[in-house]
Formats: structure tokens, sequence, C-alpha cells
């Protein structure tokens, strides 16, 4: 099974040739790499070819584009493909050596599917996080959310616990029927992922098979305001889809038939993004439906 995978550059010539190294070293074969530098200020693009001459046997490009943003360089990226399983990369993050032999088992033979795994999380400096730092307690606790939810696609709704894009791995399938990512600025993976539940129930593998960088650039931490936006759209738009698409294609997705309290219970967890008492309100929507 041949994997494609998209790493989008931007400014991290610190962290990128580790990045695209950690695709190029992988232990199966099969493996693609097409790096979207988008319009990095720095010397990523010397870098990443730098790590390229590396692996003079693997199949890779790099595309220098003006600053598009993360999710037009992702779609760029996966439209040079013609693998039948993509996979993304962050540019300040890595993979673990046997990621994909460990992970494409879980998602063989599958039209539509996604996957993701743990992740070890480290600093700037390569260094691992301590388990009292602000971010292993979160992810701690959002793993939690395997035991209290009723399916995987339920868990990822309360808490997130994929982190990242960099940390999907699905079919070429999967995206097309999805038309790819959205144009949001900071909360595409999200959205990409909640869309993916319509069609498809995702695989978590618990091995930790991807290292996700904390450092003070690390966007999410500067956008507090604009993700709370996106994501409430987000959840908007796969309301809108239940009221227009009828059933979903899985069978456990979330759906206020198949999970009537579970599904009402999400919604109200996620009350900060809109004014309850406000017509356009989830759950109003859904009660004039």
């Amino acid at each position: 099974m041949r994997v494609g995978v998209v790493i989008p550059s931007y400014n991290h010539q610190k962290y990128v040739g580790d990045a695209v190294r950690s695709v190029l070293n992988q232990s199966i074969d099969g493996v693609e790499l097409v790096v979207i530098d988008d319009g990095s200020k720095d010397d990523s693009a010397s870098v990443i070819r730098d790590a390229f001459r590396e692996y003079p046997d693997r199949k890779t490009a790099l595309v220098e584009q003006e600053n598009a943003g993360a999710h037009a360089a992702i779609m760029r990226g996966v439209e040079m493909l013609d693998t039948e399983v993509v996979a993304i990369l962050n540019s300040d993050d890595a993979y673990e050596r046997d990621r994909f032999e460990r992970a494409l088992p879980s998602i063989d033979g599958q039209r539509h599917a996604l996957a993701f795994t743990g992740l070890h999380l480290f600093d700037g400096d390569g260094r691992p996080l301590s388990a009292d730092r602000d971010w292993p307690r979160w992810y701690g606790q959002a793993l939690g959310a395997i035991d209290t939810e009723p399916t995987i696609g339920f868990a990822l709704l309360v808490q997130n616990f994929s982190v990242t894009s960099g940390n999907f791995l699905f079919t070429r399938a999967l995206y097309d029927q999805l038309g790819g990512f959205g144009d949001q600025q900071f909360a595409h993976d999200w959205d990409f992922l909640i869309r993916s539940l319509w069609y498809t129930e995702p695989v978590f593998i618990a091995e930790k098979l991807m290292s996700y960088r904390v450092h003070d650039a690390n966007t999410t931490d500067r956008v507090r305001s604009l993700l709370k936006s996106e994501c409430g759209g987000t959840v908007q738009r796969y309301i809108e889809m239940c009221q227009s698409l009828g059933m979903p294609t899985n069978q456990l997705a979330p759906h206020p038939e198949h999970w009537p309290w579970f599904f009402d219970r999400f919604i109200d967890s996620r009350a900060t993004f809109w004014d309850t008492n406000n017509s356009t309100h989830p759950l109003n929507v859904l009660a004039n439906g």
C-alpha cells in the first residue's frame, strides 16, 4: 500500500529537516513526500532540499509558493499525490520510524477510513515534556474521553485528542468524498475530522507513533478567539449535515437519532460557542428543523 505524505512548511528551518527525514526514513517502501513551502521567510527550502538528497531512492517534491495558509498548502500537496492513502505532517513535528508499518493495517481494505495514533510531547528543544506541564496534563485528561464516551467519534468531539492534522492517516477516497479540507485558518483539522465521522468511525492506535512539538510558536496558543469561532462554525456545519443528509453512512456516527442523550450533551458542552437563546443554537436549529 502506497502512502503519500504532505508537509505544509512555514518558517520552521530549525525543525523541518527532521520532519522530512522522519517521513523518508519510514520502515516501509512506497512512501512519497510532497512538501509545500508556504512562503517561508527563512531558509526552510534549502533545509528541505538537503534532506531530500539524503534519500535519493524516495519519491519527493518541493513546491514553493506565496503564503496561502495551512489548509491551502495541504490541499495543493494532496492534489499532487496519486496514492491510495494520505498522511499530513506539520513541519515542526516528526514520525516514529515504524508509524506506517504499525498504523496501515488498521485501515487496509477500507474505502473510507481514518486513523491516528498516540503522541510523544516535546518542547521546542526536543526535550520530553514532564507530566506536570499543561499539555501533558490536558492530553492525559483528553484520552480519558475514550472511557467516558460511547464511541471514538464522540470522544473526539468532546476532547480532540488527535490534536493535529499531522496525526491523520486517511484514504484518498475519504478525502475526495469530503472535498478536502475546509478554509478555516486554524480549525481545518477538527472540521475535517468531524465531517469524516459521517462516513467512517476513526481508528485510534494508542501506540505513540508521532512526536508533537509544543513551543512558543504553536499557532493555537495565539489565536484562541478565532479558533473558538471556527470551532463553532464547524459544529454548526455538522448539525446541517444531520439535517440535510439523512442518516450517516457510519452507523456509529454522532447523530441525534443514533445517540440522542449523548448528542444533546455534546452540543450543550460547547455552549460557549453560541448564545443558547439564539435561534442559531444547534439544538434550536434541530428542534425547528
